[in-house]
C-alpha cells in the first residue's frame, strides 16, 4: 500500500493545531513536555510539522515548548527534546471523502488517539482522524487590476479598505483549506479571515473554520490579466467599487486581482560559516557586515530557468565576477551578472551561488572579503535567502509602543518587526528593536511566516523561500524523494486525493488512493506562470 506524501496542497514546515476528529479537542504541551489535550487554541497547541522528503516522514514539534511529540512502546505519549532515534517521527496520510488525516508513529507504530476523557496516547487497533488546523500559508500583497490598490486590513481594529502602499497590514496569508480552495487572513492581524455571505457583503471574522470563509483562486478570463478570487459558499467573486465586496459574475477589472509576494522578492543574503551578510557600496565594491540594513538587501528575479539575478535594492547594481575569482556589482546584466543557485545535500538549509559564466562558487575568505573559488561547491560555500518583509504592528502594538512618549510615530510605522511576535513560533526567542536593523531571531520568525526558513526546517523550506520568489525548484527533485508531491509543493504543484463514498475509519489500515491529481495555480505569487 502507498504512503501518501506529507501534506499534498500545504507548505511546510507547517504551522497548526491538532484536532481529534471525534472529540474536538487539541494535543497540548506544557514546557515540561507533559502532553494532553484541550479546547484552547493557544500557544502550548501550536505545532510545526517538518518533513522528511526523502522518506516521507514529518517530525511533529511543539512551536512553543521546541519539543517533540512522541509515544513509547506502550503507547504513552512523552514530548523529548531532540528527536533522536526515531523519536517524534511519524507518517500521515490524507483520509478518504474528509479533508482529515491520520497520524501513525514509526516507532511504535500506533495511531495517534484522543480518549473520550481527553487522554493522548497511541493505538495500534483504533486508526483515528485528526482535522490539521493550518496557521501558516503563503503570504501575498493583493492589488486592484482596476485601482493599482492593495487590499488591506487596517492596523486599528481591522477594518477592509484600498491603499496604495505595500505595508505589512497590506500583506494576506493563504491558508490552503483541502480540495484547492484556501482561507485569506491578514498577516498584521491573524485573528481577522476574510469573509462574505450571499448578498456580496465582505468583511473579516474570527471564524477561521467557517465555510464562509473559503475562497478559490484562479486566473481571469481571457483579456484580463490576473486572477479572480471567488467565494466557494456563494460562487460569487471578490471585487472593489464604492465599497470591497463581491459580484455574481467576472466584472471585468473591477473583479480582477493581483498577488505578489510578501517580500516582494528582497532578501538578505546571508553567508552560513561566518554568519555575515553581503552588501554593497555605490562605488560598486562588495563587502561583509554583520548586519541586516538597507545596503544588505538585495532583489531576486529569475532570469530563465535555473539562472538568478541579484540587484541591490540601495544602488540599484547587480552583483556580478569575473574569472579571476574577483566580486562587484555593476548596472549592467550580464552573463557575468548572473548565478546560478543549487542546493547543499546536508541539512544546513543552504544554497550555493555559482556563477553562470565562470562556473566558481560565491564564498567569503576569512580576511572578511567575498569572492567565488573555482571547484565543486561544499556546505562551507552555503548560503540563505533571509526574506525581507515589510513592517507590520496593530494598533494596540503601536499604542503600546507609544505610551510614555518613548517612540514619535514616524519611529513606531518604521520600525520593522517590532512587537511583532514570533508568527511561527519554533523555540525561537523574542526580538525587540534594533536599531535600523532586524533581531536575528525575528529575521527566522518572519522568514519562516514568509515560506521559508532560515533557522529551521532544512532545505525543502529554505527552498520553500526561494520559490515563493518565482525561483523554482532548483535542481532538487532528486532529494524530494521520487514523485513526492511534498517537494513538488514548492514549486507549486499541489495535490488532491479524490473523493470517494467511505464510512469512518475505526479499525484496521486507513484507506488510500493512487490517484492523484496535480493543481498547478501555486504559489499564488506566480500566476503569471499558471
Amino acid at each position: 500500500m502507498r504512503n501518501y506524501p506529507s501534506f499534498p496542497c500545504l507548505e511546510l514546515p507547517l504551522r497548526c493545531y491538532l484536532s481529534s476528529a471525534s472529540q474536538d479537542r487539541r494535543v497540548s504541551c506544557d514546557p515540561n513536555g507533559n502532553i494532553s489535550s484541550s479546547k484552547n487554541r493557544q500557544a502550548w497547541e501550536e505545532w510545526c510539522i517538518v518533513d522528511n522528503s526523502s522518506s516521507c516522514v514529518s517530525i511533529i514539534n511543539n512551536a512553543h515548548s521546541d519539543r517533540y511529540l512522541n509515544v513509547d512502546k506502550n503507547g504513552r505519549t512523552s514530548a523529548p527534546k531532540n528527536s533522536a532515534d526515531g523519536q517524534g517521527q511519524w507518517t500521515i496520510r490524507k483520509c478518504p471523502v474528509r479533508n482529515t488525516y491520520t497520524l501513525q508513529h514509526i516507532g511504535n507504530k500506533g495511531y495517534l488517539q484522543c480518549k473520550a476523557n481527553g487522554d493522548i496516547c497511541a493505538s495500534t487497533k483504533i486508526v483515528e482522524e485528526w482535522r490539521i488546523e493550518c496557521l501558516s500559508g503563503e503570504l501575498c500583497f493583493i492589488s486592484s487590476l482596476e485601482t493599482a490598490n492593495r487590499l488591506s486590513c487596517h492596523p486599528w481594529g481591522g477594518k477592509l479598505s484600498m491603499f496604495k502602499t505595500w505595508r505589512g497590514w497590506e500583506v494576506w496569508r493563504f491558508i490552503e483549506a483541502g480540495e484547492g480552495h484556501v482561507r485569506i487572513s491578514s498577516w498584521t492581524h491573524d485573528d481577522k479571515v476574510l469573509c462574505s455571505d450571499a448578498n456580496g457583503k465582505v468583511w473579516t471574522t474570527k471564524n477561521l473554520l467557517g465555510d464562509w470563509e473559503k475562497w478559490e483562486v484562479k486566473l481571469a478570463p481571457d483579456g484580463l490579466d490576473g486572477v479572480v478570487i471567488r467565494s466557494v459558499s456563494h460562487d460569487r467573486f471578490l471585487k472593489v467599487g464604492a465599497s470591497i465586496g463581491t459580484c455574481k459574475g467576472v466584472a471585468g477589472t473591477s473583479s480582477t486581482w493581483k498577488l505578489d509576494a510578501g517580500h516582494g522578492r528582497y532578501f538578505f543574503l546571508s553567508f552560513i560559516a561566518h554568519n555575515k551578510r553581503l552588501s554593497s557600496k555605490k562605488n560598486g565594491s562588495i563587502f561583509s557586515t554583520d548586519n541586516r540594513k538597507e545596503w544588505e538587501v538585495w532583489e531576486v528575479k529569475r532570469v530563465q530557468n535555473g539562472i538568478i539575478s541579484l540587484r541591490s535594492e540601495a544602488h540599484g547594481k547587480y552583483l556580478g565576477s569575473d574569472s579571476k575569482g574577483h566580486v562587484y556589482s555593476s548596472i549592467q546584466l550580464r552573463d557575468s551578472e548572473m548565478w546560478k543557485i543549487e542546493e547543499v545535500s546536508d541539512q544546513s538549509g543552504g544554497v550555493v551561488l555559482v556563477s553562470k559564466k565562470h562556473n566558481r562558487s560565491l564564498s567569503r575568505h576569512t580576511d572578511g572579503y567575498f569572492h567565488t573559488i573555482d571547484g565543486t561547491a561544499t556546505t562551507s560555500e552555503a548560503w540563505t535567502l533571509e526574506p525581507r518583509m515589510p513592517d507590520s504592528m496593530t494598533g494596540d502594538q503601536m499604542r503600546n509602543l507609544a505610551i510614555g512618549g518613548s517612540l514619535g510615530i514616524l519611529s513606531i510605522v518604521t520600525a520593522p518587526f517590532a512587537v511583532m511576535g514570533l508568527i511561527g513560533g519554533l523555540g525561537f526567542g523574542s526580538a525587540g528593536i534594533t536599531s535600523g536593523s532586524i533581531g536575528a531571531g525575528m529575521m527566522s520568525a518572519e522568514a519562516v511566516a514568509a515560506g521559508g526558513a532560515v533557522a529551521a526546517g532544512g532545505t525543502v523550506a529554505t527552498l520553500q523561500s526561494i520559490g515563493a520568489a518565482g525561483l523554482g525548484l532548483v535542481g532538487t527533485s532528486a532529494s524530494m524523494g521520487a514523485g513526492a508531491v511534498v517537494g513538488a509543493s514548492v514549486l507549486g504543484v499541489t495535490a488532491l486525493i479524490p473523493e470517494k463514498s467511505s464510512s469512518m475509519v475505526t479499525t484496521g489500515e486507513a484507506e488510500t488512493n493512487d490517484d492523484i491529481i496535480p493543481i498547478s495555480n501555486r504559489p499564488f505569487c506566480e500566476w503569471r506562470s499558471w
